[in-house]
């Protein structure tokens, strides 16, 4: 591939910039968590509307997730990102309009595609932009995803702890962000070098037979992680603090905080790690710490229950990112975008669906009885992830007689 000329290589502010986007799309989903229990007491609503509202988000980003690359690949990364920069805008705007819980449905929706397609196609355009560093670029994507999402908990929970606009604020200052990071974009250079060359195909989720073992042990285990995720942007913060008999949201924006922060530094201390080493020790974890949690939560002391899960954010780090890396380090290159598009697919699925059921289980059940019933599900999920992989390494257990050279198997041994 001939290397761009001088005028149409990348600014070199191209690649902060979009690291800064990536952050923001984060932030921009974190931002309604704390507000939650202060719409519900404003409209009256249970818990159950809660999960639609945060399930509606997740439903409409697997769609972003499943079209924008393939988008960004025939039409450019910046016009694709432009346009998802204008779906946050335009979501932020219904969240300060919203008048009811139907608005907050729209604004979710709307936030959804955008946030979606940043994910995509931001992701793949800091590989556009600097493509030596791909390594690195994962790392730092992940610590912009949970510092983004820290961020804005702890903010968006401080305001509305102190009542200073907390249904106002956060949103104007995310929009601010994005209108500068909009104006950015349009003076970017488009980063894809060979934009307008490919067909417009929309990837099929598939998997190869040849990592269809590995792909059902890193889903489970994701999923497992995922749903853990999904219940703690919705209900878990309202649920602490009521365990904690902590009034105000601020407490709530401090767990979301706990899990992300601890979640992006397991996964930076794990980097260099074999990635099934770590995905099989953060679902054993993440099975013994879930069920730990009720017992931290049962004590009703603040401190206990910010720690129980802050050792839970870390757990899912590493089955999360674990499971991703174990994945992708041996998709072929011709089928990554099916295999992506499933995983996705799968993992938003265990995203939206348990925290739903938990939903419903809330507006029958009291915390008492529905929070233990999910953490022991999601217990017996992660520790399948780890049977499955037990007995398909036993199905395999045979070596491998293709020699490779000294230098690649260090490196194999690096990734899985």
């Amino acid at each position: 591939m001939r290397a761009p000329s001088p005028d149409r290589r990348p600014q070199p502010w191209s690649y902060a910039t979009l690291l800064v986007l990536l952050t923001l799309g984060q932030a921009t989903s974190a931002i309604p968590s704390p507000l939650y229990s202060l719409y519900a007491e404003k409209w009256g609503y249970p818990p159950f509307m809660t999960t639609v509202v945060f399930a509606a988000y997740g439903t409409v980003a697997v769609v972003a997730i499943l079209v924008s690359g393939a988008l960004s690949d025939r039409y450019g990364r910046r016009p694709v990102l432009l346009v998802a920069v204008l779906l946050l805008l335009a979501g932020l705007a219904v969240f300060v309009f919203a008048a009811g819980p139907g608005y907050l449905i729209v604004a979710r929706m709307l936030n959804g595609v955008g946030i979606g397609a940043i994910v995509v196609v931001g992701g793949a355009a800091l590989l556009d932009v600097d493509p030596e560093r791909a390594a690195r670029t994962g790392t730092l994507t992940a610590i912009a995803f949970n510092v983004g999402i820290a961020v804005a908990a702890l903010g968006t929970a401080t305001l509305a702890q102190i009542d200073f606009h907390p249904l106002l604020l956060p949103y104007l200052a995310d929009a601010l962000i994005a209108v500068v990071l909009f104006i950015l974009l349009v003076a970017m250079r488009e980063p894809h070098p060979s934009a307008g060359a490919a067909p417009l195909e929309i990837p099929r989720p598939q998997v190869p037979k040849e990592i269809r073992g590995r792909f059902v042990f890193a889903v489970i285990g994701a999923g497992a992680a995922w749903s853990v995720l999904g219940v703690c942007f919705s209900l878990e913060p309202s649920i602490a603090s009521h365990a904690a008999h902590v009034d105000g949201p601020f407490f709530g924006g401090v767990v979301i905080a706990a899990v992300t922060l601890t979640a992006a530094l397991a996964q930076v201390v794990s980097a260099r790690l074999p990635a099934r080493t770590v995905a099989l020790g953060g679902d054993v974890a993440l099975a013994v710490l879930m069920p730990v949690g009720v017992g931290g939560f049962a004590t009703g002391n603040a401190v206990v229950i910010i720690v129980t899960v802050a050792l839970q954010g870390g757990a899912y780090g590493l089955a999360f990112g674990g499971s991703l890396r174990h994945l992708t380090a041996h998709i072929p290159a011709e089928r990554r975008g099916a295999v992506m598009s499933m995983f996705y697919l799968l993992a938003y699925g265990a995203l939206i669906t348990p925290t739903l059921l938990v939903g419903i289980g809330a507006t029958v059940w009291s915390d008492s009885v529905i929070f233990p019933a999910f953490s022991v599900l999601a217990a017996l999920l992660c520790l399948s992830a780890v049977v499955v992989e037990r007995v398909l390494g036993r199905r395999a257990g045979r070596p491998d007689v293709t020699r490779v050279p000294a230098a690649e198997a260090r490196q194999a041994s690096r990734v899985d």
